[in-house]
């Protein structure tokens, strides 16, 4: 099949998921109902659902499939994804302290609630930008720009909107598996989990934007919101996100080993930020351990400024303080177990039966 063909292939699949997921109801709330829908070539489709305006935040509900076989993400880059005002005002985004991209797994549907900072202005209409330095019309990418006039009639008046965005409701793209069959009739997921138990586990992945690697289930902790300036100390943030991920664990189960890795930017005495960032490891192996995690699976180390995932300075010499904050970070990288491994095949004579995907 050509590559045309199999994108064509994957907007069709996901379009059709997307109107069964709009049968049961979806999250859209209060406020001004929109049903816009806008596929992009890449193979994501984005539907608008609600838009509601408060005082101080403006939500935007919305659903996203992702028909890729990569992750994608919805806020790729620093004021990427905001609200366009009638007057060109930007409402910037209120990413999540522990999935700030706002990544979507691969082959995967999720519910979104877009918080933007600031009330609109009334009577003028807003655009939604997301990914507003990605491409419209690039078929590989893996931050799609969508742009879209929402309507506000009925939208003003909102009360008790959450503070920072939200992903919920993870489940896998509409179609059908073969599971293998249990005696007690219910359906077994990948590495025996139940079907129930991989729901909690995707939406224990996506809270924590989870991304999957050839090292396992990387999950990236930002230091700047896990520890205070050039400490080992755990914030309170820093353990909120620690205790969803001490949950992730034992949702997935096994006994692999887990490496809990400590970066730094290229700030600083070489010598020192390895001692900083294997500190920073060591600590959050301490609670983990405190939180129930054999502390015999956790393996530390510090990197230091070794591995950077972004510039630490701009093309002119002066620094990049977005590319710095992403490099200051501890990931803990998850072993290929549970639902994150691929199923295995059912042993010769085994039946099975078709389990639906969602």
């Amino acid at each position: 099949m050509s590559a045309g063909r199999r994108r064509g292939a994957i907007l069709a699949t996901a379009a059709a998921a997307l109107a069964l997921a709009s049968c049961d109801g979806g999250s859209g709330g209060a406020g001004a109902p929109v049903n816009l829908q806008i596929a992009h070539p890449a193979g994501v489709v984005l539907q608008i659902d609600s838009v509601r305006v408060g005082s101080e935040a403006t939500v935007v509900g919305t659903r996203v499939i992702n028909g890729r076989d990569r992750d994608i993400e919805l806020n790729a880059g620093r004021d990427n994804t905001y609200l366009l005002t009638d007057a060109g005002e930007k409402l910037p985004l209120a990413a999540p302290a522990t999935n700030p991209r706002l990544g979507v797994p691969a082959g995967r549907s999720i519910d979104a609630a877009l918080v933007f900072a600031g009330a609109l202005p009334r009577g003028e209409r807003a655009t939604l930008v997301i990914n507003g330095h990605g491409r419209a019309d690039n078929v590989y990418s893996s931050s799609p720009r969508f742009e879209a006039v929402l309507p506000l009639d009925g939208a003003f008046g909102a009360r008790g909107l959450p503070e920072t965005s939200a992903l919920s409701g993870m489940r896998p793209n509409a179609a059908s598996r073969l599971g293998p069959a249990a005696a007690s009739g219910s359906s077994l997921g990948a590495g025996g989990l139940a079907t129930s138990n991989l729901q909690v586990v995707e939406a224990l992945r996506t809270e924590l934007g989870a991304v999957q690697t050839d090292r396992g289930s990387v999950v990236s902790l930002p230091s700047d919101v896990t520890f205070d300036f050039d400490k080992a100390t755990l914030r309170q943030e820093g353990r909120a996100a620690l205790d969803t991920l001490a949950r992730l664990i034992e949702a997935t189960g096994g006994d692999g080993r887990i490496t809990i890795e400590g970066h730094t930017d290229s700030h600083g005495d070489d010598a020192y930020n390895l001692d900083l960032s294997r500190r920073r490891a060591e600590s959050v192996k301490a609670y983990l351990v405190q939180q129930g995690v054999a502390e015999a699976r956790l393996h530390t180390v510090g990197l230091g400024e070794q591995r950077p995932v972004a510039p630490n300075a701009r093309p002119d010499g002066s620094d990049d303080e977005a590319g710095r904050q992403r490099n200051r970070r501890v990931e803990v990288v998850l072993p290929e177990t549970g639902p994150a491994a691929a199923a295995p095949a059912p042993a010769p004579g085994a039946a099975s039966r078709l389990a639906p995907a969602g």
